[in-house]
């Protein structure tokens, strides 16, 4: 065994030993910092763009539907690109930051730039403007998200601190959400009409951009303190485009990633549909006006925040897939119950009887998606760990490159299905002005609650059966860490013994 060989698995061994070691709470709370940008910025665009693009840019449902979906599946096919490059990335800062430098600025500039769409485009222009931004903003995301999300496997081993990791990124994930919600409804948009105004989305955009900045600062602070905590790169053949495929491949061969991989797709394909037919559902189904609309949003991003903290602890005590199995149960019933009800005519309630009913029902869907959502990415976290085992190699980034994949190709399908939706469902292409639930066949309307309540939640349910056939339980996550130690130990030994026979 070569010199520079023992000298690598010293490394490695120190840094196991790192990631052994206490993470204090002010770290975890630093690293965990840096999910608000996600927050901020998807949230921003699932619940404000496609009604920005339609209602206020008077941009068809279809063609803003389909420029999203493009920017979307570019960035789902760059995403493994970009997960394995980060997995390999040397450099003195790191594996992980270098990427995340670059792609934050592109990512700040493509929002700011996504919701100022000048009035003088129109038709093909406007679409493919929207579709390179779109495309920009999607792979910055990335390029900072990816990178970000890797390194919350590396920072311990320990099963439980990583759950409580996962909580305090998801808390902050939500406090992202509510922040751009908050702004939206609160202060830009406040108004009967004010939603309608193209003068505030800008305004509302940049002020985003400041918050994801100032969060993405105090991630990448933590993330270059514990740089000791992470993995070794990758080691690499020549061809990076063989290299690369081998990895794809070796990363699908996982059954657990398979799994996971298969049931998010079917989970955000159902979400996408859901937060991109919101603000339209609000308006024309339940007939909410604006203040009602934005009690019955927060509501749902304040039960996300909250059920952090409640879901942590409950996904630390029981299996990883019984509280994903009762996160998606209680958020489908708690999205498609309502409208469900409405549509029997069993829910005769309007206006602020009816949004208070509904702000308690999404608040409790809210807490059952935080519960979901901190299960799905501990259980990526966890088949992390059993990818080394099984094949001796670390693929934290290409293993969130793949939950990033599934999230935004689904969410990409889901903001096409919805503007498909609304084109097939009669849904008119005018400014928010001059349409009134009035103006709304019975057909239109009943059929927008359909698909954004009932369908969408039975679709969240069948990701449930795929999710079915994960295996990896608490105790044989538990044996694959002991065979992993192990196997660190005896290698350690051997370079030990290799030096003295020097």
């Amino acid at each position: 065994m070569s010199r520079g060989t023992a000298e690598v698995e010293t490394d490695a061994r120190a840094r196991a030993d790192e990631r052994a070691r206490r993470l204090p709470i002010g770290v975890t709370a630093a690293y965990a910092a840096g999910a608000a940008i996600d927050g901020v910025m998807s949230n921003a665009l699932n619940v404000f763009i496609l009604f920005y693009l339609t209602s206020v840019c008077g941009v068809s449902a279809i063609s803003a539907g389909a420029a999203l979906a493009v920017g979307l599946a570019v960035d789902a096919v760059a995403d493994p690109l970009l997960g394995a490059l980060s997995d390999g990335w040397r450099s003195p800062l790191g594996r992980r930051l270098p990427p995340m430098l670059c792609g934050l600025p592109v990512a700040l500039v493509a929002f700011a730039l996504i919701f100022s769409l000048p009035a003088r485009l129109d038709g093909s222009a406007q679409i493919s403007v929207l579709a390179v931004l779109s495309i920009a903003l999607r792979i910055g995301v990335s390029m900072f998200n990816l990178p970000y999300l890797a390194v919350g496997a590396e920072l311990s081993d320990d099963h439980d601190v990583r759950s409580r990791i996962m909580t305090w990124r998801w808390g902050f994930n939500m406090i992202g959400a509510l922040v751009a919600i908050a702004l939206g409804f609160g202060v830009f948009f406040r108004g009967a009409n004010g939603i309608a105004r193209p003068g505030a989305y800008p305004w509302f955009a940049v002020t985003l951009d400041v918050v994801a900045l100032a969060a993405a600062a105090v991630a990448m602070a933590a993330i270059f303190a514990t740089r000791g905590r992470q993995h070794l790169p990758n080691r690499r053949g020549r061809s990076l485009v063989r290299t690369l495929y081998a990895e794809f491949r070796e990363v699908f061969a996982s059954h657990s990633f398979r799994v996971l991989f298969f049931g998010a797709i079917l989970f955000f394909v159902s979400q996408g549909v859901t937060l991109s037919l919101g603000l339209h559902t609000n308006r024309y189904f339940w007939r909410l006006d604006a203040g009602e609309t934005e009690q019955v949003t927060l509501a749902y991003f304040a039960g996300l925040l909250v059920g952090a903290p409640l879901a942590g602890p409950i996904v630390k005590r029981i299996e990883r897939r019984t509280a994903l199995f009762v996160g998606i149960g209680g958020l489908a019933l708690a999205q498609g119950g309502p409208a469900a009800l409405r549509l029997s005519g069993l829910l005769p309630l309007e206006g602020g009887h009816l949004a208070w009913l509904l702000a308690g029902v999404l608040a409790c869907g809210g807490a059952f998606m935080s519960m979901a959502a901190i299960a799905f990415m501990s259980m990526m976290a966890d088949a992390a760990d059993e990818h080394e085992h099984l094949y001796g190699t670390r693929r934290e980034g290409l293993y969130f490159a793949g939950w990033a994949f599934a999230g935004k190709a689904a969410h990409g399908a889901g903001t096409l299905i919805a503007g498909l939706i609304l084109q097939l469902i009669g849904f008119p292409s005018m400014t928010a002005g001059e349409i009134s639930p009035a103006d709304l066949s019975p057909h239109t309307v009943e059929a927008l609650g359909f698909f954004y309540g009932p369908a969408a939640a039975a679709l969240a349910l069948l990701g449930t059966v795929v999710l079915r056939w994960y295996r990896l339980d608490r105790a044989t996550h538990r044996s694959v860490l002991a065979a992993l130690h192990l196997r660190r130990r005896d290698i350690m030994v051997k370079c030990a013994a290799a030096e003295v026979g020097r």
